[in-house]
């Protein structure tokens, strides 16, 4: 039974469609599943963003999962379908995998292709890594 899913996105339209297919997974499994929406940040923080934020790291990270993932946001308040937000700093395959087996999720969503297409041509796609990486099902979206 999938009473846990994680819906990883970078914030991409392939996201996107993702985050729409773990909401109508939800919403017909019905009460007691939660979902989390999962942004991994691979890119450093300058050091004027640290200055400014008041070296307030988890704030910089929240700021800007938010801004990557307000639509997905959005989608989820407007069908009133609660959801959790994790944000983590480093590789995005690997925080994503870290994630669900340390977890026990039962069901990991993401997207065919995020928005680093030279990455995904030269060492492979994050959604492919995640599939070959978790312990449980993982879910491709095109």
């Amino acid at each position: 039974m999938i009473k846990k899913i994680l819906v990883a996105s970078d914030g991409s339209k392939h996201a996107f469609r993702a985050a729409e297919k773990a909401l109508e997974m939800t919403k017909q499994l019905g009460e007691g599943v939660s979902v989390t929406l999962c942004h991994i940040v691979s890119k450093p923080i300058s050091r004027g963003e640290l200055i400014h934020s008041k070296f307030d790291v988890k704030s910089l990270l929240e700021n800007e999962a938010h801004q990557a993932l307000i639509r997905i946001e959005l989608l989820f308040r407007n069908e009133n379908v609660p959801f959790n937000l994790h944000v983590a700093m480093g590789e995005a395959a690997e925080e994503i995998i870290q994630k669900a087996n340390m977890e026990n999720y039962d069901l990991v969503i993401v997207g065919s292709r995020g928005l680093n297409k030279l990455k995904e041509l030269v060492i492979g796609s994050v959604s492919r890594e995640v599939a070959h990486g978790a312990w449980c099902p993982v879910m491709i979206v095109k």
